[in-house]
């Protein structure tokens, strides 16, 4: 069975689907923001997500007392489109992100997200040009069909059409693995402590820093993270800190986002809240939002540590530290998901096993049935409701079991030793 699905995934099939997939989805994406923002009381916000960290600039203009006040945050947006909006986009970003759009939440909304959007796909594009750096063979030889299936990929489209911000965290995560691998420990600390503006995409980063006793790139972190917490206090008082930190831990948070949209994550801890009985949620969704990220990162340090400093590739520690972050985050949409992509890149390049294509052609095609199973389970009864649970998690899941059998079979000079005589001779599909 498994060599009948590894045998439909062919060059000739990842040519022609994603090029249909992405015309239907470009279209989508055109008339969708068209209707929004011509009528953003009926359908909702133009970019929803980047309506979030729009307001977030906008009130640290007009009343950075109140940035994390809902209530306030509902009147900038209903004045911003000229309506009340049905659904509050609350910004919930650490100040610092704030700063970062306040240019452009300078700009009249609507104009702002065009400009955003089209910053948005620059980053993106930019960081798939960039993926030689963890896969220099496959890209060279097979870089049009990297492009075309990323760019069909359901996280490229749940990023672009919500106006999230994962293509900066990747871009970042890329940058630091390049200057680590060139052997700039230093600017990629640097580099990845500025990932803090989305911090569960890089809690993980310090302790690898540190069981890899990478002292150097871990002072610089801490430095650009003190630094960039120093600006948020700066912008927002202790006052403000406590105001963001409650904000988090608060009810609504837990209700409105952690368990109301478990649905459209892809994370092994949202899976596992899925799966659970109604109102179960409100005992588990803190112990799964606080205990799961230490988890996946107790099991990656013991695996590192049981190598040795001197044992495994660099690219591939910093390959599986993404992949073990991606995976236990209690706070993973869709969009974060655009970060496999160079688990999976380098995975093919380094260990291209049939168990990884398969998991990697099924995470694609249970991200693009997200959208219609929640549909059809919002009538259904618990336990047929769980039938909307974010499945992806689990092929997702063998990708960062992948990562880390290729940390342990990778190292410095034996790349053919890591790869099974018949997988070699695959690496070419």
């Amino acid at each position: 069975m498994a060599r009948r699905v590894d045998n439909l995934i062919t060059a000739d099939r990842l040519r022609v689907y994603p090029v249909l997939l992405i015309v239907a989805g470009a279209l989508g994406l055109a008339a969708g923001s068209l209707v929004r923002i011509l009528d953003p009381a009926a359908q909702g916000a133009f970019l929803p997500d980047y309506l979030a960290h729009w307001t977030g600039g906008r009130l640290l203009w007009d009343d950075p007392g109140n940035l994390y006040d809902p209530g306030i945050q509902n009147r900038v947006q209903g004045e911003a489109l000229g309506t009340t909006t049905p659904h509050l986009a609350w910004f919930v970003s650490p100040p610092i992100v704030a700063a970062l759009y306040a240019p452009l939440a300078l700009i009249p909304y609507n104009l702002s997200g065009l400009l955003w959007l089209g910053i948005n796909t620059a980053m993106l594009v930019c960081c798939i040009s960039s993926l030689g750096a963890v896969a220099p063979d496959l890209m060279r030889h097979r870089q049009k069909l990297v492009f075309l299936v990323v760019l069909a990929a359901p996280p490229t489209f749940e990023l672009l059409g919500s106006g999230q911000d994962s293509a900066f965290v990747l871009f970042l995560w890329l940058t630091g693995i390049r200057l680590f691998s060139a052997g700039y420990s230093g600017w990629a600390g640097a580099v990845l402590g500025l990932g803090v503006a989305k911090p569960q995409l890089v809690l993980v980063v310090p302790l690898v820093l540190l069981a890899m006793q990478s002292y150097k790139a871990l002072a610089a972190f801490v430095g650009v993270v003190g630094a960039m917490s120093g600006i948020s206090l700066a912008l927002v008082g202790f006052e403000g800190i406590g105001r963001w930190t409650s904000a988090l831990s608060s009810p609504l948070y837990m209700t409105e986002v952690q368990q109301g949209q478990a649905w459209k994550m892809v994370g092994l801890p949202s899976l596992l809240q899925a799966l659970m009985p109604p109102g179960w949620g409100d005992g588990i969704a803190p112990l799964l939002t606080t205990a799961s990220l230490p988890l996946g990162a107790a099991i990656l340090l013991v695996t590192l540590l049981r190598l040795g400093k001197s044992a495994v590739d660099p690219q591939a520690v910093w390959i599986a530290t993404l992949a073990t972050t991606l995976t236990f985050s209690p706070h993973l949409a869709t969009y974060d998901a655009v970060l496999f992509v160079p688990v999976v890149i380098f995975l093919l390049e380094r260990r291209p096993t049939r168990t990884l294509r398969i998991a990697a052609a099924s995470a694609f095609t249970l991200m693009w049935m997200v959208p219609p199973l929640h549909l059809a389970a919002l009538s259904l009864p618990w336990p047929l409701s769980v039938v909307d649970a974010p499945w992806a998690s689990l092929p997702l899941t063998v990708l960062w079991l992948e990562s880390l059998r290729t940390l342990r079979a990778l190292q410095p000079g034996t790349l053919e030793a890591a790869q099974a005589p018949g997988e070699q001779r695959q690496q070419g599909r």
